[in-house]
């Protein structure tokens, strides 16, 4: 196999094993074949090394952290383990189409502008989808501001981008996609969004009881960092009130307001 182009990264911890391997599958049935895949083991009780020996296929590869080191240390791991000239995102318990890499693939090297090329993607529960998240187009300082920016696990990363930035911050509880969009920026990187809906994002209810104040500290800490750097106006710093509103809201309204606001429900 010629080398690989491409290194799909996925950080597991503790994810349910139907999903995982329902994950793991999607991307082992590319259409683009010349990657290779680094599950990190954070620890958790799955057995990795029985699950990816299963799938018996060369392109799998478990990086170990030696125990529990979090979310954001595992995406360093594996992203420094990576020999491909491009990173693509993967979360544990989602699934993907199967020309997702073969199209952001396509897109981020006929336009070598962009460092950083998402899809949008499908919120989804079992046979329910719930609507289309991300919005097309280049994403500028103040539309990541103002919270339209790629969709994190759907991106397709340079790897030279996350060594310019030195890569995720470990800082910013549950806010590593925000701050690794203003890091880019901050360093004239380009961000873009394609129309193509090529993930498929898994949600459930314990995913809206993270989105309470206390989980959102990491959040409101990042914006209030960075925003005076990205020379945030009235208009974006009205998005930490509405994150520290939306922290004390029941996670029921949240949900309701997600579904009629946030997400699109145009292509269903």
């Amino acid at each position: 196999m010629a080398m690989n182009k491409v290194t799909v990264v996925m950080a597991e911890y503790n994810t349910d094993e139907r999903y995982l391997r329902q994950a793991i599958q999607s991307v082992l049935d590319q259409t683009y074949y010349n990657f290779e895949f680094i599950i990190v083991d954070d620890g958790g009780v799955n057995d990795l090394v029985s699950i990816v020996r299963g799938f018996n296929d060369e392109r799998l590869k478990i990086i170990s952290n030696g125990g529990n080191k979090g979310f954001v240390y595992s995406l360093n791991n594996g992203i420094s383990h990576a020999v491909g000239e491009y990173i693509v995102r993967m979360d544990t318990d989602d699934i993907i189409e199967k020309d997702r890499i073969a199209i952001l693939y396509d897109f981020i090297n006929k336009h070598p502008q962009y460092e950083v090329v998402s899809s949008r993607a499908m919120e989804f529960s079992g046979n329910i989808k719930y609507g289309i998240i991300g919005t097309t187009g280049e994403k500028k300082r103040k539309d990541v501001m103002r919270g339209d920016t790629p969709v994190h696990a759907a991106a397709i990363v340079k790897k030279s981008a996350f060594e310019d930035i030195g890569g995720y911050k470990e800082n910013y509880t549950r806010a590593e996609d925000l701050v690794l969009w203003c890091d880019m920026l901050l360093a004239g990187k380009r961000l873009y969004v394609l129309n193509d809906v090529l993930y498929f994002y898994r949600v459930n209810k314990a995913d809206y009881s993270k989105r309470t104040l206390r989980h959102r500290k990491g959040e409101i800490t990042a914006r209030l960092h960075y925003y005076p750097k990205l020379k945030a106006g009235p208009i974006e710093y009205m998005r930490i009130v509405k994150s520290i509103v939306a922290g004390i809201l029941p996670t029921n309204m949240i949900q309701a307001y997600r579904n009629k606001f946030v997400v699109n429900k145009e292509d269903l």
